[in-house]
């Protein structure tokens, strides 16, 4: 327990020395066991937490020892960790994140870093000091490691206080970039707007729908890749000349796309492909749906790169990123 405690007081301070949180606010937390954890207590100043400051709780929300009170987001924590396998929890008050959250609905990742490591964030909604319905928060956590509450801070879940610390980090980061890159701008666009014409968004998903996996799916993506010319050109551009599998896991169905001099030359059945992307329904739904990147739920771990190297693959991100957001325009069953 003393480990932890130290963890936790360790993370505290570094939240407050890269002044991701300030005075009072913002708590964090841990998992110590099945049904335990460790969380910050009440008014406890993140920057300055001593052992008398972490309260153990049991899954109720209990604090074990009776004269501690902890965090008044104890109820967010415990729906957070009921809702996913993570071990740890940060949740802070960021400045320059919390400033970009009132003029906006999501955050566009600008970086390849930014990208794989957080993907879009979401800015979900909420209009009482503290969070009285989680639901919403652990439903946007279970595709990506952090999310913003507008006007409000930071969620950041993940296997210890490092990494949360990290993704809350970057994320602050991030948003800093984006609001000296929309100062220097000449022009009245904002960078989300930029960015949506530089990557040629796909329209939104209409026409007729396919079971997931099926023949009539496979052929919809490899058609609607073929007929887009930013793609093709992407292609060209790249030397895209490879074969990519995907496979879904509960039904044993492996497809593989073959691509040769930028344009899909041949699908087939079977898992021949130069590299192969393996996945659940849950998850393949969930990237067909555009609920999660492709990247970053195969960097989560979520999808799996079964074969081949994700540095050689990267080689031809432009035209794979394209060639997802033309497939997440094709509506599933």
């Amino acid at each position: 327990m003393k480990k932890l405690q130290g963890e936790m007081i360790k993370w505290g301070k570094l939240l407050f020395d890269r002044h991701l949180i300030s005075g009072w606010g913002g708590n964090l937390s841990c998992r110590v066991g099945e049904n335990e954890f460790l969380i910050t207590g009440r008014h406890a100043p993140l920057g300055f937490l001593t052992a008398a400051d972490l309260v153990r709780i049991d899954g109720a929300g209990r604090p074990l020892n009776r004269d501690q009170l902890a965090s008044s987001e104890t109820p967010l924590h415990l729906a957070l960790y009921a809702a996913s396998g993570t071990q740890a929890i940060v949740h802070v008050h960021p400045p320059m994140t919390l400033a970009f959250s009132l003029t906006h609905d999501h955050f566009v990742p600008v970086s390849f870093e930014e990208k794989y490591t957080i993907g879009e964030v979401p800015i979900v909604a909420q209009d009482t000091p503290t969070v009285t319905k989680p639901e919403r928060l652990a439903e946007e956590l279970k595709y990506r490691p952090v999310a913003i509450i507008k006007g409000h801070g930071t969620v950041a879940i993940g296997k210890n206080l490092q990494e949360t610390f990290l993704l809350t980090d970057l994320l602050e980061e991030a948003v800093r970039c984006r609001f000296f890159m929309e100062l220097r701008s000449e022009s009245k666009l904002s960078i989300a707007d930029r960015i949506t014409q530089q990557k040629g968004l796909a329209d939104p998903q209409t026409g007729e729908s396919y079971v997931l996996f099926s023949k009539e799916h496979m052929s919809a993506l490899v058609e609607r890749a073929n007929h887009d010319s930013q793609f093709r050109s992407h292609g060209e551009e790249t030397g895209l000349s490879t074969s990519l599998t995907l496979f879904l896991e509960e039904k044993d169905v492996a497809w593989t796309v073959r691509f040769d001099s930028g344009q899909a030359t041949q699908l087939e059945r079977g898992d021949s492909g130069e590299f192969m992307i393996s996945g659940s329904e849950e998850w393949w739904s969930a990237v067909f749906r555009a609920r999660i990147d492709p990247f970053l739920a195969t960097r989560q771990g979520k999808l799996k790169l079964k074969r081949g190297e994700l540095a050689q693959l990267a080689r031809w991100y432009k035209p794979f990123e394209r060639a997802f957001s033309l497939w997440q325009t094709i509506l599933i069953q």
